[in-house]
């Protein structure tokens, strides 16, 4: 494979060498492979669902311990609005969608439209006019284009997503209440780390500085954010799996998937991190359950990093009996029916290098149709049986073995995670090592005339913890509020009385 001069300096410009493209190139052609389910993960088999008494004995757990760890909340949110209002875009008024016309029936009830009401009334037009006129296709372009709401360009998190009596909040606003209720470290501060596209961070940076002067000047918030770094784009390929060039013949790199984002969670400099979806938020009457099962989870956490730890120290000063007790618990919490050597030296090595990883505690919620991954046993490259959340991408369906487990799913992830990225010495894992970079993707790109081959690298809570020491716990549907389309917002967790 030959790179010549202007090659090699964009390749050293993205912290990239002939070496390292080529081992994603071996990727693409070689060891991308289907995930081989094995069976859903469900209630007692994967899944652990918890009672009242241990649900707020965890909860106590947690508050007492919490305050001798470093705490933040990650938040991926480079993603723009336009999905949700994708209907928006399509419309016609000689076919108008389920969707578009729900929207309409029901559009004096959005959050939105009293600012687009008084932004139109600024500039002379009266909104009440355009409804009785029928003129949607005007009101579609006030709110999608620049000449009013913008929404077409616009981070998800700068939509109005609730409507309170005086005034509107969006999901950047409310996530900062919802993390100063579980994420607070011991001396009262609170981190809240966002993922943004370049194109917005200013625009966002500028909104949450403001927001936190006016509405918390007396919380010690502390607002950071990263980009998806450069050196994480990947290289395309032609039909040839060759790097692919453009016009000028440059090298083509893409974006490669929030899978990425595994790089920027040390950047939080957390012991212990929360991750949430930007969408998956609701209103201040309705927050109680969701802050009540993150410091659930978080409570477990801290109980399983701790008992790991002990075990740990104990493998380490060869304690008799340790491996007894250390393989009892893999078994019991991360992977049962784990294969070990038979010499008691490299078992004790090998047991040492399984808990010795970072942890992830993951809610589940009953799967009642929403589209996403899910919990799933998984034969893992070495033959063992893991758990791991999985999507219908990263599954042969056209088996029909492999279609028929994936739709007998029970549970779905809401990207409910609180994680442990440090080990005993506090000290961040070295993340990377810990993808399963088999779990990628390629996709087909048309780009400038020409057919592109395109990896995405394993999703960031998919292949990306895929090696991570991982525990699923049933979560109710009262914790989890995404917006996938716009008509979300008048679900009942994103109504807030007024």
């Amino acid at each position: 494979m030959q790179f010549n001069a202007a090659d090699m300096a964009e390749l050293g410009r993205r912290g990239h060498t002939p070496a390292s493209i080529e081992a994603q190139i071996k990727r693409f052609t070689r060891d991308i492979r289907p995930v081989k389910l094995e069976h859903p993960c469900t209630a007692g088999d994967g899944i652990l669902r918890l009672d009242a008494a241990e649900c707020h004995r965890l909860l106590t757990v947690f508050e007492r311990e919490s305050g001798h760890y470093r705490l933040a909340k990650f938040v991926p949110a480079s993603g723009a609005a336009t999905r949700m209002f994708e209907h928006l875009f399509h419309f016609s008024e000689d076919a108008i969608s389920q969707l578009t016309e729900f929207f309409i029936l029901h559009f004096d009830r959005f959050p939105f439209v009293t600012q687009l009401d008084a932004m139109l009334t600024s500039a002379g037009i009266s909104l009440t006019a355009l409804k009785e006129q029928n003129r949607w296709r005007e009101i579609f372009g006030y709110i999608l284009g620049p000449e009013g709401l913008n929404y077409a360009d616009t981070p998800k998190g700068l939509v109005a997503f609730h409507r309170y009596r005086n005034h509107v909040r969006t999901a950047f606003e409310e996530h900062i209440p919802e993390a100063l209720a579980y994420a607070r470290n011991g001396a009262g501060s609170c981190a809240i780390h966002f993922t943004l596209a370049p194109a917005h961070m200013g625009r966002v940076t500028s909104f949450l500085q403001d927001c936190i002067r006016r509405a918390y000047p007396d919380d010690q918030i502390t607002i950071s954010h990263s980009v998806q770094a450069l050196h994480s784009e990947t290289i395309a390929l032609d039909r040839q799996n060759q790097p692919a060039r453009d016009g000028s013949g440059q090298l083509i790199f893409r974006p490669s998937g929030h899978g990425a984002l595994i790089q920027n969670l040390p950047l939080c400099e957390a012991d212990i991190l929360f991750i949430k979806n930007i969408d998956n938020v609701t209103t201040d009457s309705q927050r109680e359950p969701m802050i009540f099962y993150k410091k659930v989870l978080g409570g477990m956490l801290i109980e399983l990093k701790t008992q790991a730890g002990q075990l740990l120290r104990r493998l380490s000063h060869r304690e008799p009996g340790t491996e007894t007790e250390a393989i009892e618990f893999v078994h019991q919490w991360f992977q049962p029916g784990i294969s070990l050597p038979a010499d008691t030296d490299a078992q004790r090595d090998e047991l040492y290098r399984r808990l010795d990883r970072p942890m992830r505690v993951c809610g589940m919620v009953r799967n009642e149709g929403e589209p996403g991954g899910g919990p799933f046993w998984v034969r893992m490259a070495d033959g063992q049986l893991s758990k791991q959340i999985v999507e219908k991408s990263q599954v042969d369906t056209a088996d029909v073995h492999q279609a028929r487990i994936l739709a007998e799913a029970t549970h779905f992830n809401p990207v409910d995670i609180v994680c442990s990225l440090t080990n005993e010495s506090g000290k961040t894992y070295t993340l990377d090592q810990y993808v399963d970079y088999s779990t990628g993707f390629v996709s087909e790109k048309f780009h400038h005339g020409k057919v592109i081959r395109a990896l995405e690298l394993p999703g960031l809570w998919n292949g990306g913890m895929a090696h991570w020491n991982t525990v699923f716990v049933e979560v109710p549907v009262s914790t989890f509020h995404p917006v996938k389309t716009v008509n979300d917002l008048l679900r009942s967790g994103h109504m807030e009385e007024v």
